[in-house]
């Protein structure tokens, strides 16, 4: 009996799964190769993408720090000083965090934290970079101009990295 439920059960599936196959072609859906293809090459554009943007920011970072150097220190320093020391003190954040990402790379455990470093990185490093610039538009002394300029480079250092991480993937 338990021979003859299981050769039935057998035949049922077989046609059930040919049934199945015959409503996949029906329906024109391409077969499981073609769309393993297709998230490949997804991915590897979203890879392209995501190093293609993480270059431009990086070269962002890269021209306000050489256009910083056409502002001049101020005569008079009557201006804050306190945002250039808070610019460049913010930007340390982002570095550290750029630090564990890079540690991640090294030590298996740490290894689906990578990203997420480098995302938390680079949002704390664009509000590190927002204060370094409002630091330089206000302008000041030589020693404040000098601490913003380092604060906008230290910003930059997550997109720097993350631009380097993703051409791994390409």
């Amino acid at each position: 009996m338990g021979a003859l439920f299981a050769s039935a059960t057998g035949r049922v599936l077989l046609v059930l799964s040919s049934s199945l196959l015959g409503l996949w072609t029906a329906l024109g859906l391409p077969d499981l190769d073609q769309i393993r293809e297709i998230i490949r090459r997804v991915q590897e554009m979203l890879a392209l993408g995501g190093m293609a943007l993480a270059t431009v920011a990086s070269l962002l970072f890269l021209l306000v720090w050489v256009v910083s150097h056409l502002r001049r220190p101020s005569a008079s320093r009557s201006s804050s000083k306190l945002l250039p020391i808070a610019a460049l003190w913010s930007s340390y954040v982002p570095v550290g965090l750029t630090g564990v990402a890079a540690v991640g790379m090294f030590i298996p455990g740490l290894g689906p934290y990578i990203l997420k470093s480098f995302a938390l990185a680079v949002l704390l490093a664009a509000f590190s970079w927002v204060l370094s610039v409002a630091a330089l538009v206000l302008g000041g002394g030589p020693r404040d101009l000098e601490r913003a300029r380092r604060a906008i480079l230290l910003a930059g250092t997550p997109w720097y990295c993350l631009a380097l991480y993703l051409a791994r993937f390409l």
